[in-house]
């Protein structure tokens, strides 16, 4: 399988790795400025992998052969474009794609954030949403981090991923491709839900959020768990139940958040506090080292405010989640309402007849 990796970070290193090892043809690139991974990967000429990767016992050195230094070229070489970047970050790589991309290709967003209904607006507004088939997970498959130069840990892989395509008619044809790569994606309703199940809207956010005052006096700081306690859960659990009723009217029978997590891990657990405790990969962290961290500016405009904003339009009660988000306005002087995702980008309209939100 021929798979292009667009960006360089945490993510985009580990899949480079783990897919590389398990024998595809890869090829990685990113965007001038945020290329500091890929000099360092050329002057190493290796790709140290420590944790655990789907194929072979670590540590494990790759050679690091799957550097590309131009994105036109990974693009136009790809069967699968995987862009795991922030969703802040996606413009400038799915531009590349529009230019340069090729009928019937994969584009795949391995991260949520309405990325792929976002993109797949983009292409209609164009008249080109047959020539891509996009879609997206809930959630990383890798639990990872960039240790030291040329290093990253894997520090797990996630046992079960839901996946849907933004053209939901797609999504069996696309998961009989992806799952020679990933078995561990199966197939979510569509991906109102991919991007509703995306644990980060609320575990990143209310987590740091709350920390705010230590992050800033001492971040980053080693802790563990995203130093849950009691308190935190019940107000992320609080939070999740609006998540949760709005969810209702894009798919059937939408989980928790505890419920989420422990299909992420493979945890019975009956309480979001024992469940973030149980999960191994959460034993041993690093904080953000301030509040601009992606865990606010991008879980917040990407990832809540489009939940809020899709709860406002159906006429939902959204108190607690509008406090978090008011709290990260604040928090970092910025207006996520403005400068998020939102029905707009998304491409939604509202059945009132029955209340069955579609995308357009």
């Amino acid at each position: 399988m021929k798979i292009g990796i667009l960006g360089a970070g945490h993510g985009g290193l580990a899949a480079a790795a783990d897919l590389t090892l398990l024998g595809h043809e890869v090829k990685l690139s990113a965007v001038k400025g945020h290329d500091k991974n890929i000099r360092l990967l050329e002057a190493f000429g290796n790709l140290r992998v420590d944790g655990f990767t789907s194929s072979v016992q670590c540590p494990v050195d790759v050679v690091a052969d799957f550097v590309c230094e131009s994105i036109e070229n990974t693009v136009k070489f790809a069967d699968i474009i995987m862009i795991i970047v922030p969703a802040y970050a996606q413009d400038v790589y799915n531009d590349y794609v529009l230019q340069y991309g090729h009928s019937g290709q994969l584009v795949i967003y391995p991260c949520g954030g309405f990325s792929a209904l976002s993109f797949y607006n983009k292409l209609r507004a164009r008249g080109m949403e047959e020539d891509f088939i996009v879609g997206e997970t809930a959630s990383l498959i890798y639990t990872t981090k960039i240790i030291n130069p040329a290093n990253v840990l894997i520090k797990s892989i996630k046992q079960k991923v839901q996946f849907a395509c933004a053209d939901e008619n797609k999504t069996d044809y696309a998961l009989g491709i992806l799952n020679k790569i990933y078995p561990q994606y199966y197939k979510a309703q569509n991906a109102w839900q991919t991007s509703f199940n995306n644990p980060s809207s609320i575990l990143h956010t209310i987590t740091t959020l709350m920390n705010t005052s230590r992050i800033e006096l001492f971040g980053p700081y080693k802790n563990s768990f995203y130093d849950i306690t009691p308190a935190v859960a019940r107000i992320m659990e609080e939070v999740d139940k609006e998540r949760v009723e709005i969810a209702k009217h894009f798919y059937s029978n939408p989980l928790t958040l505890n419920g989420i997590m422990c299909s992420l891990y493979g945890l019975e657990t009956d309480n979001l506090y024992d469940t973030i405790k149980s999960i191994k990969a959460y034993r041993i962290q690093h904080s953000p080292n301030n509040m601009q961290h992606r865990y606010v500016s991008e879980d917040i405009p990407y990832s809540l405010v489009p939940i809020a904003t899709l709860g406002h339009k159906l006429g939902l009660k959204t108190t607690n989640m509008d406090s978090i988000i008011n709290l990260a306005c604040m928090c970092n002087n910025e207006n996520y309402w403005e400068t998020g995702r939102n029905t707009d980008t998304l491409g939604y309209m509202s059945k009132q007849k029955n209340k069955t939100a579609v995308a357009v």
